[in-house]
């Protein structure tokens, strides 16, 4: 099915059709001429938005005879265009058996212990608007639970998944998360997340902070390590951090973004210390792998994602980072306001009026059907509040 514009005519005499009209025309070039002009890349207009977590991309497949086809013109949900990237997306909005994958594959998940839904303030998705509550978080391995030190979460091990194995490009990984103890657990440094995808192992990765606050990754590759560490203090306990880790295979690359900075990296010399048990390849978040007794990160999880031969860019984390929205009341609704970000604003409830008088006195007459009218006497008060 096609339709060719050119034979498209205004048939509609009425004038108020035809002013409708033209007052759309006028409004869909004024709000596309902006972003249009500023495209590096005419195939995509972005709106990086952080509300949705990710830049959005509206292709143009228009042909060039100007001709709509039946696969023209889809709006592509948020990892789009390359859907097929984004191997894993999990999110910290809910307790029970497992975790919800947002990728659209169905990956299989599990949550093990007792953690906590918690309230994910002070961070805050990007919309203002009234409902109260910015953010969720699941709460891992807090000092009350009857699990400390047992809870952690897990995604099944599958092709798609691997960590490093078999990669072509390069991977990328997303997780916003907080610590609130940094200290080495059962001897073990916190691991944020680390997954081998054979037995030897000759791949895998682990992403950890040590007691000074450094994130330290570790890749392996075809047998050999990649290690990578940041600069002491880059954590603090108690903080919520957007971190970006991106392994690029030409040259063995390995970047860490953290709030949208390109951290300074340097040799690590840790030794690697995967897992023990080298039959279990499950990725593991929060804890280091099957067969360490340690590692457990007592902290908050916001978001989890893997994208497979993805390298983000600079340019892609400032997308994701840099944009937050607001909803605004107008006279007729609402409206999202983008790149303004209007704080909670705490409205004072209005004080009630108080009438103090040293006296007060009314009267009055009523008149009954028979006629018979009252007058009252007066009344004195010293002091009457409304």
């Amino acid at each position: 099915m096609s339709f060719n514009l050119r034979n498209i005519r205004e048939i509609s005499n009425d004038p108020l059709s035809k002013f409708t009209n033209e007052i759309a025309k006028k409004l869909s070039a004024f709000l596309t001429k902006d972003s249009i002009d500023q495209l590096d890349d005419n195939e995509d207009i972005y709106s990086n938005g952080q509300d949705i977590d990710t830049a959005i991309k509206f292709h143009d497949d228009l042909e060039a005879t100007n001709k709509f086809t039946e696969s023209a013109n889809y709006y592509y949900p948020p990892f789009e265009p390359d859907g097929d990237k984004l191997k894993l997306w999990i999110r910290g909005q809910n307790i029970g058996s497992r975790f919800v994958d947002y990728s659209s594959f169905g990956r299989t998940t599990a949550i093990f212990g007792d953690p906590s839904l918690i309230n994910g303030t002070p961070f805050d998705l990007g919309i203002y608007n009234n409902g109260g509550i910015k953010s969720l978080a699941v709460k891992f391995n807090r000092p009350a639970s009857d699990y400390v030190n047992e809870e952690y979460a897990t995604i099944t091990h599958t092709n798609d998944v691997r960590a490093v194995e078999g990669l072509s490009t390069g991977i990328s990984f997303f997780m916003r998360f907080r610590i609130h103890d940094l200290a080495t657990q059962n001897g073990a440094t916190r691991t944020l997340f680390q997954k081998i995808d054979n037995s030897t192992p000759n791949d895998g990765i682990c992403v950890k902070v040590d007691p000074t606050g450094k994130i330290v990754v570790i890749v392996k590759r075809a047998g050999t390590d990649y290690k990578k560490e940041t600069t002491t203090g880059t954590i603090t306990t108690n903080t919520v951090y957007d971190m970006w880790v991106t392994y690029t295979v030409s040259g063995n690359v390995i970047h860490v973004y953290l709030n949208n900075v390109d951290k300074t990296l340097s040799a690590n010399t840790d030794t690697t210390n995967f897992q023990t048990d080298l039959t279990n390849f499950n990725w593991y978040l929060f804890r280091r792998g099957a067969g360490v007794v340690g590692g457990y990160v007592y902290g908050d999880l916001y978001d989890f994602r893997i994208y497979r031969e993805e390298i983000v860019s600079v340019a892609e984390v400032g997308y994701f980072n840099t944009n937050k929205w607001t909803i605004a009341d107008i006279g007729f609704g609402q409206v999202m306001v983008a790149n303004y970000f209007a704080p909670p604003v705490e409205v004072t409830p209005a004080t009630i009026p108080s009438f103090t008088a040293a006296s007060f006195s009314f009267s009055f007459t009523e008149i009954t059907p028979s006629s018979t009218s009252f007058t009252s006497a007066s009344f004195t008060s010293t002091s009457f509040t409304v």
